[in-house]
């Protein structure tokens, strides 16, 4: 039998261990699990975490299987009830505009792609599933930001600068939290050239069970094919919001 790294054995049982668990699990349950200290188990979680393979709840302090492991894979989300759930919805907003129809989670500073319809004409960029973007300039990653918890997101806003990517980005971190309560309001959003040039975003949020936004739903194209068929873009996606919302057990 070939020599095997004892922590790398260890960091992969916790892997394990978090696979197998239908809920996020603490330090002491995690520990349960070996016949070694806490400290120890603790630095291997950290060391997991902070390469995203481990999300540690900032509330709970639980553990959970980070975004780093559906990257790794890229197919996460066809791994998953969500996938199957909402995909026939993302097919159709994609069908309807003719555009790159996308769902999204948030992660930290960033949106990652869970699950991607990409038309077979007109095809205006690629993006596959695993994908990150930042999530302040972005329609998908602006949805998500404004339905989190209002300190929570007011905290995160303040604590990074607001990179200028384009003549359109929101830099001030004042005018943002102000775009962010018109999100709420309106229940979407949009990236006007904000991260590319040349390309405009639509996204909605997805509510789940709980009435919680774990994931928004949008398409993105050149402003030349969005800008012409805008309102009624803005209505197929927040119609499809809506019905995934519906799907996932949204309370009414």
């Amino acid at each position: 039998m070939a020599q095997t790294i004892q922590s790398l054995e260890r960091g992969l049982k916790i892997l394990d261990i978090l696979r197998k668990s239908e809920k996020p699990l603490s330090l002491n349950q995690i520990a349960a699990h070996f016949n070694i200290d806490r400290s120890s188990i603790f630095r291997l979680l950290a060391t997991l975490a902070h390469h995203n393979f481990v999300h540690q709840d900032p509330e709970t302090k639980k553990y959970s299987l980070g975004f780093k492991i559906m990257e790794l894979s890229g197919a996460f989300g066809e791994q998953t009830k969500i996938e199957i759930f909402l995909r026939p919805i993302l097919k159709t907003v994609c069908e309807k505009t003719n555009q790159n129809a996308h769902l999204a989670i948030l992660d930290r500073n960033e949106v990652v792609f869970i699950a991607v319809e990409q038309p077979r004409q007109n095809l205006s960029m690629h993006i596959s599933v695993g994908t990150r973007e930042p999530a302040f300039p972005t329609a998908l990653g602006k949805v998500l930001l404004a339905f989190q918890n209002e300190d929570v997101v007011k905290k995160i806003v303040r604590s990074v600068t607001l990179k200028k990517y384009t003549q359109n980005t929101i830099t001030s971190h004042t005018h943002y939290l102000k775009h962010l309560q018109e999100i709420i309001q309106q229940r979407f959003a949009i990236d006007n050239e904000e991260f590319r040039k040349g390309i405009i975003c639509i996204a909605a949020p997805v509510f789940n069970h709980r009435g919680i936004v774990e994931y928004s739903i949008g398409i993105s194209g050149t402003k030349e094919q969005i800008n012409s068929k805008r309102k009624e873009y803005i209505s197929i996606v927040k119609d499809a919001s809506l019905e995934a919302s519906r799907l996932l057990g949204m309370p009414t």
